[in-house]
């Protein structure tokens, strides 16, 4: 009898181990599929920042603000669609002689957005390409301008504390506008970091 009650118990402890790990592991993918559930399909954000040239950029710009709006189109357990609208201001340097033009940038963009974690509070990464429509002000008296859309890439990590449908987010991104050397910037490319804080509403 001793040795059986001692085969017992040492097979309960066994199946113990056993079934906790199981345990533990179903309640947390039932955890995850009710607040993929109860995730809506659609959401919308808003936001606004600062916007600041990096590299060689930084020689010809000073920092700026950026407002953007975008819509995420959630696929359960894929990652997100992200179709981004952006603007953004950024003043020239005096050096060039114009002291009072600036650069405006609108982008539009499409990509992916990635939840590294589930529940309320979520880490995210982010990466498009797009369309960037870029004019400068190249005469301060006349109103003269130059205008032309350059192609771009976009990526960035944020993150995004949920309370209900609302989650208020914060982000940065980097953004390279391939600007193909022309216009009054001599530059193949314009790289800046827009940092943006703002609201995420589930429809």
């Amino acid at each position: 009898m001793p040795s059986r009650c001692f085969v017992s118990a040492r097979g309960g402890r066994f199946v113990a181990m056993l079934v906790t790990p199981a345990a533990l592991a179903l309640t947390l993918a039932a955890s995850s599929a009710i607040a993929q559930r109860r995730q809506p399909i659609v959401s919308i954000g808003f936001g606004g920042g600062a916007v600041m040239p990096v590299g060689k950029a930084q020689d010809d710009f000073k920092s700026g603000y950026t407002g953007q709006g975008f819509v995420l189109v959630h696929l359960g357990p894929l990652p997100a669609l992200r179709f981004n609208v952006a603007f953004q201001r950024l003043d020239y340097k005096q050096v060039l002689g114009l002291p009072s033009s600036h650069a405006n940038v609108v982008a539009g963009t499409g990509g992916l957005q990635i939840s590294l974690l589930p529940g309320a509070v979520r880490p995210y990464v982010t990466a498009g390409l797009g369309a960037f429509s870029v004019s400068s002000a190249i005469d301060s008296t006349s109103g003269a301008s130059t205008s032309k859309v350059h192609f771009g890439i976009d990526g960035g990590a944020g993150l995004a504390i949920s309370i209900g449908r609302v989650s208020a987010f914060g982000e940065g991104r980097v953004q390279n506008i391939y600007t193909n050397d022309t216009g009054v910037i001599k530059r193949k490319s314009i790289t800046q970091v827009p940092v943006t804080f703002g609201l995420l509403i589930g429809l």
